[in-house]
């Protein structure tokens, strides 16, 4: 994998700051829901092109519906990948109200009562972080299904899903970390930058605003590199749900 491309690759578009300043406001109106659906779409959209092999690989922001299915077909994806996550925490609330009512009902000691409370959550913590481990590695290849094959349907086919996982794990392994690893380094350099009275707070400011779109860019970059490596389907055009 070429990662120093991801990083760099935005800078070879001659309207990179355009398109970066639309993806900076879109994630500042993000807390409205819809814009996120937007932002995750253009992730994919930098994928699907990079796996084209398209020149210029940053997306426009003209086609808004392509762009909000796309995003709302990997959060619905993503969403369905985490519900056993979330019926663990229902399991949990229920045997700690059910403990509650066992006390109420048998006397039983309070000890005892606080014991199998901690018991219960301390299971479903434990199996909370196997999974999301998994899902660490699930995730981009929920995207990478999805730009390949360019169908929500796809995404469900599971055993497809866990062979990008097994046959591309180290490369899943660095396009995880690398944002990850980058966003805390970008983070000590604002630190330093925001020491300096005025303009450094500016700077800071700006940067932080443009953090989360650009590492966007960088993360779309990567899964289309691995798309790419694997094979996709870049003849279509159209990508149904």
């Amino acid at each position: 994998m070429d990662v120093a491309k991801a990083f760099t690759f935005f800078s070879e578009d001659e309207r990179w700051m355009g398109k970066l300043g639309i993806g900076v406001l879109v994630s500042l109106l993000s807390f409205f829901i819809l814009p996120a659906f937007l932002l995750s779409g253009y992730m994919v959209g930098i994928a699907r092109n990079v796996m084209n092999g398209e020149e210029r690989p940053l997306p426009e922001w003209e086609d808004l519906g392509t762009l909000f299915m796309d995003g709302l077909s990997i959060i619905v994806v993503s969403f369905v990948y985490t519900l056993p996550f979330w019926l663990l925490t229902c399991i949990a609330f229920v045997t700690t109200i059910g403990f509650g009512g066992l006390s109420e009902a048998t006397q039983l000691n309070e000890d005892a009562i606080a014991a199998g409370v901690m018991a219960t959550w301390g299971l479903i913590a434990c199996l909370f972080l196997v999974f999301m481990l998994a899902f660490f590695f699930i995730s981009p290849a929920i995207v990478i299904q999805y730009v390949r094959e360019g169908e929500l349907s796809a995404c469900f086919r599971f055993g497809e899903v866990l062979s990008i996982v097994r046959d591309n794990f180290g490369d899943i392994l660095i396009a995880g970390l690398t944002p990850f690893a980058a966003s805390i380094v970008i983070s000590m350099v604002l630190g330093v930058v925001n020491l300096v009275p005025c303009l450094g707070w500016i700077v800071s400011i700006v940067l932080s605003l443009a953090l989360g779109p650009y590492l966007s860019t960088v993360t779309g970059h990567l899964y289309g590199q691995i798309a790419g490596k694997i094979g996709g389907k870049p003849s279509q055009e159209k990508f149904a749900i």
